[in-house]
C-alpha cells in the first residue's frame, strides 16, 4: 500500500509539471527586472497526437529558394571561399621596395597590384576540413634571391624576402 501512495505522489509530480522561474534578471546595474506573467503549468499530453502545422511561408512564383547550408554539428564553418589566382606560369622579378609594400591582410588582387603581377604559385595546401587554405606565391629578384608572399584563406598572413 505505502509503495501505490508513492507512486501516485510520484506521477502526480510529473504529471503536473515543474515550475520554473522565468523572471528576468536586470540587464544593467540599478535597472529592475519586469515581472514576468505566472505560466500555467502544462497538461498531460493525450495518447495520441497530431503534428503541429507547418509555418514556413511557400516561396512567391518565380522564385527559388536556396538549399540550406548549416555545417554538421561540431565542426568549424569554412571561410568564404576565395578563388586564388594560377599565379603566372614563370617566376616574375620583384623588387624588395615592392614586397615591404605588401601588408597584412591585403587580397591576391592588392599584393599582386603592389608587386607589379602576381607571383609564380609554388605550394599550396588545406586543413582536413578544407579550411585554412594556404597559397605560396614566389617572385625572383635581379639578386637571384627569391621573395615570398603567402596567402591564408585569400589574405597576405606571411612575406619573407
Amino acid at each position: 500500500m505505502r509503495q501505490l501512495i508513492i507512486l501516485v505522489a510520484a506521477l502526480t509530480i510529473i504529471l503536473s509539471g515543474c515550475t520554473k522561474d522565468t523572471t528576468p534578471q536586470a540587464t544593467k546595474p540599478g535597472e529592475a527586472a519586469t515581472p514576468a506573467t505566472p505560466v500555467p503549468a502544462p497538461s498531460p499530453a493525450p495518447a495520441t497526437t497530431t503534428p503541429a502545422p507547418s509555418t514556413t511561408t511557400p516561396p512567391a512564383a518565380g522564385t527559388t529558394t536556396p538549399p540550406a547550408t548549416t555545417p554538421p554539428a561540431g565542426t568549424t564553418p569554412a571561410a568564404p571561399e576565395v578563388p586564388r589566382p594560377d599565379g603566372a606560369k614563370e617566376q616574375p622579378t620583384a623588387t624588395l621596395s615592392q614586397l615591404e609594400k605588401v601588408e597584412f591582410g591585403m587580397t591576391y588582387d592588392e599584393a599582386a597590384k603592389v608587386m607589379g603581377q602576381m607571383g609564380k604559385l609554388i605550394s599550396e595546401s588545406q586543413d582536413d576540413g578544407g579550411v585554412n587554405k594556404v597559397q605560396t606565391y614566389e617572385y625572383k629578384t635581379k639578386e637571384g634571391t627569391s621573395i615570398k608572399v603567402t596567402f591564408r584563406n585569400g589574405k597576405v598572413s606571411s612575406t619573407s624576402g
